[in-house]
């Protein structure tokens, strides 16, 4: 696999769980060693020097619970060779910065789950990094904190700050980010601006209904396939009824297929056009379930 950050642009990391973005992250710091292949920084081969410029938030969350907020902030600020006072005035401002302001003596333990993320995500902000690597920024923040999250490392980047952002949240990748890198089975799929990804999206619908064959048959009366959503793609099923990709050649349009079945008799209880967006091409692109197999005598869409 492969994938460039540019200066100053976010990244979006995409990709199903055990896709290969932590293990990346993981090399990129050095925390793990690649069999093979190489990892530049800043333009020159990664090493101790390179890996102080950047900020790094791993997946798992790991602050002392009675570690109180400002001081956790500047210790990984001075970890990282910021001196003592100026350390802890940027913990001060970050914390301001959040809305923690009055916060600056709170143990980590106090603090509820979402103002504790947030507290580590100051810390990899705290030495002022050139790179900052996130891996899951979001998890567990309600919206009100994502979006105040989300603000904050746009700041970040407005001062020419770069980030490689991996998330499961296509929504914020898509608002966010310059560009994505979309990884499945640990190779890059695609690797382009996030305006460019959405043009990868299948052209189709999400059909809701209990009927399999007559969904199945109704498909392949348009040239379509079908198969059924994946655990990680929302709710596969509604009490009986199950969750169908239907995938469509680009010259049949969704009334088509809304015919289709109608003339197979099938009960629909939902019908909803795959968006050309960034949702909409994540399972293309990453490798979603297989297409199940079509009633003998039908076409499959180029």
């Amino acid at each position: 696999m492969s994938l460039t950050v540019a200066p100053g642009a976010i990244t979006g990391f995409i990709g199903v769980n055990g896709a290969g973005k932590s293990t990346t992250l993981r090399c990129v710091l050095g925390l793990l060693r690649p069999d093979a292949g190489d990892i530049r920084l800043f333009g020159r081969p990664a090493d101790a020097a390179g890996r102080r410029r950047v900020g790094f938030l791993p997946e798992e969350r790991g602050l002392f619970p009675r570690e109180r907020a400002r001081d956790v902030i500047a210790f990984h600020a001075r970890l990282k060779g910021v001196a003592r006072r100026e350390a802890l005035a940027r913990a001060d401002r970050l914390l301001e910065r959040i809305g923690l302001g009055g916060r600056q003596s709170a143990r980590i333990e106090s603090l509820s789950k979402g103002n504790a993320q947030r507290v580590q995500i100051l810390c990899a902000l705290a030495h002022q990094p050139d790179l900052l690597i996130l891996d899951e920024p979001l998890s567990g923040l309600d919206p009100i904190a994502q979006g105040e999250v989300l603000s904050l490392f746009a700041e970040y980047r407005a001062t020419g700050g770069s980030i490689l952002f991996s998330t499961h949240s296509m929504a914020a990748a898509e608002s966010l980010c310059d560009q994505v890198v979309v990884l499945a089975g640990g190779r890059t799929v695609f690797e382009g601006p996030v305006a460019e990804a959405g043009g990868q999206a299948p052209h189709g619908a999400v059909v809701v209904t209990a009927d399999e064959a007559g969904l199945l048959a109704a498909a392949a009366a348009v040239g379509g396939t079908a198969s059924p959503l994946a655990a990680g793609e929302g709710q596969a099923r509604i009490g009986e009824a199950g969750r169908w990709r239907v995938v469509l050649p680009r010259e049949v349009t969704h009334p088509a297929l809304m015919r289709a079945l109608a003339e197979h008799g099938v009960a629909i209880f939902a019908f909803e056009p795959i968006k050309p967006d960034l949702e909409g091409a994540f399972w293309a692109l990453a490798g979603g379930p297989p297409a199940r197999a079509e009633p003998a005598g039908a076409r499959r869409a180029a």
